[in-house]
């Protein structure tokens, strides 16, 4: 009958619906990989470890360290799965210093930078280092700038620009301190990425942008009953603190979206990116030209010379403009080179943000650790008995291992760069885990907890010849308390002199990655960072904060920074 005949196709309908529900269930169910620790709960449903991991985000403002603590932290082992739907791989995560350090350093034909964050940045910078994996051409690209990271160059050509911006930031500070805030706390963060940016560009292009002296000048007409203050002129260079910030936090957002490659295209169509670009080229485009205008008319003893060099522009230029006349070829305009330019902007965006952040962690610390910050005056007074504002040359001479070791601490616990991503090229081990080819990785380097312990059977050869040869911290006195700062941890006695020497293998530590992936800005990082601290606690002694103000809660975006970024300071 018509009936039954209904009623047996809505039967059939229903077992097909049925049918197609548990089977989709089925597909977008996590698929683990075989032989890894993963939350077996999670395995169960679609969203994986998502509604482990999403609160805990939105809690703490921290994606890394959320995801240790939803996968290695939560399942007592060194290496585990985070669970995704079946619609993208599960995430590798490992949490182990040794073993991290060895893949970083050592086992480079193995893993290489991770599909994931190429994508995140190659449509915003598709000529950057940042944007390529490891291959002959990203190797040349460096070897073009790698001589502008030598220590020798960023002395000369950097260090007293960074000298320079911090005696500004200082005149700023004392500004503050002793007209508006009296005494009491003030926000640092963005004067921190000021300086940050006087330096860096300065050091790229050779112009300082004078962002910082711009602030210190409307402060000061302010201060004296000024009306005009903002009719005051910019300097050209202010167009960099927009147009970095602007780039910075659309990395961090598409960073967090759930498809970042998607979201990190799409705002290459948006009118401020285009803006972004156009503006950034004009600015690059007129810097070199006058570098390369004041090159051209040289001869070719003196392109053999890297004292005309005012900054690493300069430097890459002199290079292209020799190598072009030795071959006898015209060179390509080097005012519309993109490898350049997206070059120059991968180094802009880094130091902006990353050095902002080692700072205002150095000035969070301080104020945690008095007695630190004692100490650490203290060593620097006797280093420069007879002055406040010691020269260029006398810090970059001065050999203080506690300053170092203050430095090195600020690194390690402040955890700037939490985490990194890597890809397997083939299939592999770590710790006795089997590792297929091309499932990513996430490499935690935060070093602030606890090892979980690992049989020494299970490590790789690498990593214990590493141990053989640098002793394990980890397991020693300088592992103790890593949740702790002490920079005596990077201390060890001299047995010639009896005094105390820097030892920055202490532990295993990676602040800034390492191997043919590691930052290429490390060094120019390395001494900013030493030379601020310097100036910073010779002038000035950070008092204690109030209860609103304390804290070592943390936000991370590209980089990991203070969630408070307060100082209150007496100026000495």
């Amino acid at each position: 009958s018509v009936i039954s005949v209904s009623t047996m196709l809505s039967y059939i309908l229903t077992a097909l619906l049925a049918a197609l529900v548990v089977g989709m269930w089925r597909w977008l169910r996590p698929k683990p990989f075989a032989g890894i620790p993963y939350n077996k709960e999670s395995a169960g449903r679609i969203l994986g470890d998502v509604p482990l991991l999403a609160p805990l985000i939105a809690q703490t403002k921290e994606f890394s360290g959320s995801i240790t603590a939803t996968t290695t932290r939560r399942l007592g082992s060194p290496v585990a799965q985070l669970l995704f739907p079946n619609i993208r791989k599960p995430l590798i995560v490992v949490e182990d210093a040794r073993e991290i350090e060895d893949i970083i350093l050592r086992r480079t034909k193995e893993f290489d930078k991770a599909p994931t964050t190429v994508d995140i940045v190659l449509p915003l910078f598709p000529h950057g280092t940042v944007s390529q994996y490891t291959t002959p051409e990203l190797k040349a690209q460096k070897r073009l700038w790698s001589e502008g990271m030598t220590t020798s160059f960023l002395q000369r050509a950097a260090a007293p620009n960074i000298r320079t911006a911090t005696l500004d930031l200082l005149e700023l500070w004392s500004l503050k301190a002793n007209s508006i805030y009296q005494g009491r706390p003030f926000e640092v963060l963005e004067d921190f990425q000021s300086t940050a940016l006087d330096t860096i560009w300065a050091a790229v292009v050779g112009e300082p942008p004078g962002i910082v002296r711009y602030e210190v000048t409307k402060l000061q007409s302010r201060i004296a009953g000024k009306t005009d203050v903002g009719e005051l002129e910019a300097p050209r260079g202010m167009f960099l603190r927009g147009a970095v910030a602007y780039i910075a936090h659309a990395i961090a957002t598409n960073s967090n979206s759930p498809i970042p490659a998607w979201a990190s295209k799409l705002e290459t169509w948006m009118p401020r990116f285009r803006r972004f670009r156009a503006t950034m080229s004009r600015e690059i485009g007129t810097a070199v030209a006058k570098s390369v205008d004041r090159y051209q008319c040289l001869g070719k003893g003196m392109l053999d010379n890297d004292e005309c060099d005012t900054c690493m522009m300069d430097l890459v230029l002199r290079r292209q403009i020799a190598q072009a006349q030795k071959a006898q070829q015209p060179m390509l305009d080097p005012t519309k080179d993109q490898r350049m330019q997206d070059e120059m902007l991968t180094m802009l965006v880094g130091g902006y943000d990353s050095t902002a952040d080692a700072l205002s962690w150095f000035v969070r610390f301080m104020e945690t650790y008095p007695g630190v910050q004692t100490e650490l005056r203290s060593a620097l007074r006797s280093a420069f008995p007879d002055t406040n504002h010691p020269s260029v040359q006398s810090m970059l001479a001065a050999d203080i291992a506690y300053l170092d070791a203050v430095c090195e601490e600020c690194l390690r616990l402040g955890g700037i760069v939490k985490a990194t991503m890597r890809q397997a090229l083939v299939d592999t081990e770590i710790l006795g885990f089997p590792i297929p080819k091309g499932a990513e990785l996430f490499l935690n380097y935060h070093i602030n907890l606890p090892p979980i312990p690992v049989p020494e059977s299970k490590r790789s050869r690498g990593s214990r010849a590493a141990v053989a040869k640098m002793g394990d911290g980890l397991n020693e006195k300088a592992g103790q308390n890593l949740d702790v700062f002490e920079p005596r941890r990077w201390l060890v006695r001299d047995e010639k002199t009896g005094n105390d020497k820097f030892n920055r293998f202490a532990i295993p530590a990676l602040p800034f990655g390492g191997g043919p992936r590691g930052c290429f800005g490390r060094k120019l990082a390395v001494l900013e960072l030493r030379m601020v601290v310097q100036l910073l606690i010779l002038n000035l002694e950070f008092l204690e904060l109030p209860a609103e103000h304390k804290g070592h809660g943390a936000v991370e975006k590209i980089f990991r920074g203070p969630d408070k970024s307060f100082v209150r300071i007496k100026v000495l």
